[in-house]
This record gives C-alpha cells, structure tokens and sequence, in this order.
C-alpha cells in the first residue's frame, strides 16, 4: 500500500475526531496559493472551518503516517504549505504516527507549530488497533436477609451508624409482611446499597414504649449477563507537554440472541477481577425490583398470592419455584399500589 494511501487513513481519522457542531471539516482541501500563480493550489491534509464573531478561522492539521519519527524537513515543508495558501502558522498543527525528532520538535516550536502523536494505529498503519472489549449487566438482587427481634434499647442498635435503619410506627412487633414490605422499600429507596455483599439494617419502632427491635443483615447477589466485542480508540496526545489532546472510541458488540444466559458474581472482589481482565469493559450495574422471599419475588403479583392460597387451602407447602418461576426477569412483571 502507498504512503500516500496510509496517509489518508491518518487524515481520515484526524478529521472524524474533530467532527463537532459548527465546524466544517474538510480532507485533502486543495488551496489556492496567494502569490505568484493564481492557478497553483497546495493541499492541506485536515482543514478545520468555524467562524468568530463573523469571522473566518481555519486550523490546518499536516497529518504523516510514517513508519519513522518526522524531521525538520516535514516541519519546514508543512510551514512551506501553511504560508503558501495564507495561514498563519500559528495555526496549523502536525500529526504524526512515530514521533518527532529533537531538531523537530524545536523547529516546530520556534515557529508555533503545534505537535501531536496518534496512537492507536494497528501495527501495519493500515487502520485502528482493535482490542478485545465485553459488555455486561449485572443485575442486583436482594436475595436472603435474616433478622432478630430483640428487647426495646432506646439508643441502641437504631443509633449505631453501621445499621441501615427504618423507622416503622407501631408498638407491638410488625407482622412478616410488614418486615418484607419494609426491607423492600429500604432496597428500592437505594437506602441498600447496590453493592454486592452483605448489608446490615436495622427495623425500629417510632415509639419508645415499643417492646422490640429488629437487627439483621440481607445479602445482595449479583447476575451477570455478558456479550464480547471489540473496541476502537484514537488518542492525539502533546509531543512536547505529553498530556493527552483528544480522544475517540468506538465500540461494538455481539448482539444478545435468546435467553439470557446470567453467571453468578459472589462479591465486588470478583466483579472487580472480571473488569481488570478484560481492560476494555463497560459494566452497567441493575437493580433488581423486587427482593427474594420464602415464598417467591416480593411485593407478590395477585397471580402469586392467589396461587399461594390455593396451595394454602390444599395443604401443599409453599415453594419460591412453585410461585412466578425463579426467572430474574420475572422480578419486573408486577404492580404495586
């Protein structure tokens, strides 16, 4: 492949990461120069086009893909074009896939030359280097919690501020529904983290003359659902300060076909692995609306609690599985009110 044609590639990139609202970006704009020949033109690589105030700015970017750093040549030639066509070069900006030399990097300094370096070029500089990448959801879902009912302390464990603490306005101890629709609200509220791991709460009665309070933890589990990619990304980064000048990625995934297939994720430890691996990683966390009970998602639909007093009136116990199914999408499919 041409040189000329692997700087088109590197044109063709400056010029996507510099596409924003109200500037025009042009490659390979052919000029016209301002002495001598009125029919001579040069070619700038990357033509960046905005007005100020009603005025006319332009940045002209010199962009070399070359397989060695650049030298004082490609400086001098590059402000050559700039003065040719009536840019300032205080306005024109080199691009280079290798670096610069030290002679370089000086020439373009003394004349206000802006210098970046693009990374991200594959190894033959014919396109972007392509790095694995994963996509995942982790669904959160309160799924067990344990809870003592205790003497009445006041200023105990409702005043300890390890304790996620909900108030509830009765004397006498609250029935198992009551506790259930509490530790839901706490979860829904965000009032429970949604970290994986286990989360200590505390149900308090609004009245001193109570005779109980409740202590306990509940455990949030995490299910991840995943789907490999690739990613793309450009850095134009300062020859001279280092910093990083500008960014662009692009990514794109295996499309989800089927069920969803979950794997189990038992801590924020083993979440955290899962993203170091895989550097490239975009992790969306969800939490799931309603928690787990003894005898399926709570709050229950009206199908549940009719099935359950079906079994009820039966004799037959009453399974989580024998409810709505274990199916964590089936955690979304109620109404409360």
């Amino acid at each position: 492949m041409s040189n000329k044609t692997k700087g088109n590639i590197l044109e063709d990139l400056v010029a996507m990461m510099h596409a924003v609202p109200g500037v025009t970006v042009e490659t390979r704009r052919k000029l016209p120069v301002i002495r001598g020949s009125k029919t001579r033109k040069r070619e700038i690589d990357v033509l960046l086009t905005a007005h100020v105030a009603g005025y006319p700015v332009r940045i002209a970017f010199g962009c070399k893909n070359e397989v060695k750093a650049l030298d004082t040549l490609a400086v001098d030639n590059f402000a050559g074009i700039l003065e040719d066509v009536g840019i300032p070069v205080q306005q024109g900006i080199l691009v280079s896939a290798k670096g610069y030399t030290s002679d370089a990097q000086d020439a373009a300094a003394a004349r206000g030359i802006k210098t970046l370096v693009f990374e991200g070029l594959s190894a033959d500089r014919l396109g972007q280097e392509i790095n694995a990448a994963l996509k995942a959801v982790v669904y959160l879902l309160v799924s067990q919690f344990n809870l003592s009912m205790l003497p009445y302390v006041p200023d105990g464990w409702a005043d300890d501020k390890r304790f996620i603490t909900a108030v509830l306005d009765r004397k006498d101890e609250p029935p198992v529904t009551e506790i259930l629709n509490s530790v839901w609200q706490l979860w829904v509220s965000g009032r429970i983290p949604d970290m994986i791991g286990e989360h200590l709460f505390c149900l308090a009665p609004r009245s001193q003359d109570a005779t109980w309070i409740g202590v306990g933890a509940v455990t949030v589990t995490g299910w991840m659902a995943s789907s490999p990619g690739v990613v793309k990304h450009g850095i134009l980064r300062d020859a001279e300060a280092g910093n990083i000048d500008r960014v662009h990625i692009a990514a794109t995934f295996d499309e989800i076909k089927g069920p969803l297939t979950l794997e189990p994720v038992n801590s924020e430890t083993a979440l955290a692995d899962i993203i170091e691996k895989q550097r490239n990683s975009l992790v969306m966390r969800v939490r799931v609306p309603r928690i787990v009970s003894d005898v399926g998602y709570w709050p229950p639909t009206i199908e549940a609690m009719n099935k359950a007093k079906a079994l009820v009136d039966a004799g037959k116990p009453v399974r989580f599985e024998d409810m709505e199914g274990t199916n964590i999408m089936d955690a979304w499919r109620f109404k409360t009110g």
